[in-house]
């Protein structure tokens, strides 16, 4: 069955910049011309070593996966930034909406900054409410595997089953970056997640199923990974 992903805006007029789509949505343009093989080899096994095929990471279904999971949160109006005198950002925009706000100092006291981010907090404004249905929280982070975007949003979970209010994302800034940000880059993913109570057990090691989980990957050449265990995700 289904599962009903209900967004509802927060602020009057919200509406005409609804920001939240599926992820597939914002397949980076990098990813797209990447090479699916490895340059200069036209078979798709190595000679020298049969056992690991020539694709590349493109045809990687796990990275794919987490690329295209859940939902986006896009940037609802460029922003640019620059440096001041003392070389910290400063970051702009022209609409009267708020984009961006400034966590306070003593907000995130002893957060270590990520190398090569500016050590302050800001906020990404987000106009919407999500619901969800009962038992299931949200997932918030940084667009999985977008090394490519100049600022790095904060990870956080939270139970949008329960919880009515809006849920802004604090996030670092690039130190190295001055320029603009343009309306509708990727901001925030959003991964819809199950409650369930969880219990680690060891096993035990048992040779025979792990040669036949080899003799099942090994037995197609291409996208074995696909043909043999994967599922399909869909978020509408």
């Amino acid at each position: 069955m289904n599962k009903k992903f209900l967004i509802t805006p927060m602020e009057e007029g919200a509406e005409h910049f609804f920001n939240i789509t599926p992820s597939s949505e914002f397949i980076p343009e990098w990813y797209r011309k990447s090479a699916s093989k490895i340059p200069g080899i036209d078979s798709e096994l190595l000679i020298n070593n049969p056992s690991v095929t020539s694709a590349t990471y493109k045809k990687c279904i796990p990275f794919f996966d987490a690329m295209t999971a859940g939902y986006m949160v896009s940037l609802t109006a460029d922003i640019e930034v620059i440096k001041k005198e003392n070389n910290l950002p400063y970051i702009m925009w022209r609409t009267e909406r708020i984009i961006i706000s400034e966590h306070s100092s003593n907000q995130f006291e002893g957060l270590l900054c990520p190398e090569g981010y500016s050590p302050f907090v800001y906020k990404w404004h987000n106009q919407f409410n999500i619901k969800l249905p009962k038992d299931y929280s949200l997932l918030f982070l940084n667009p999985i595997n977008r090394f490519d975007l100049p600022f790095l949003t904060i990870a956080g979970i939270v139970d949008c089953d329960m919880y009515t209010g809006t849920v802004h994302f604090p996030f670092f800034i690039k130190n190295s970056f001055t320029g603009i940000i343009e309306k509708g880059t990727p901001i925030t993913q959003i991964i819809p997640i199950k409650r369930e109570y969880w219990k680690k057990e060891h096993g035990n090691y048992d040779v025979k199923n792990l040669l036949l989980h080899r003799e099942k990957f090994l037995s197609t050449i291409k996208r074995s990974y696909k043909k043999n265990y994967w599922h399909k995700k869909e978020y509408k």
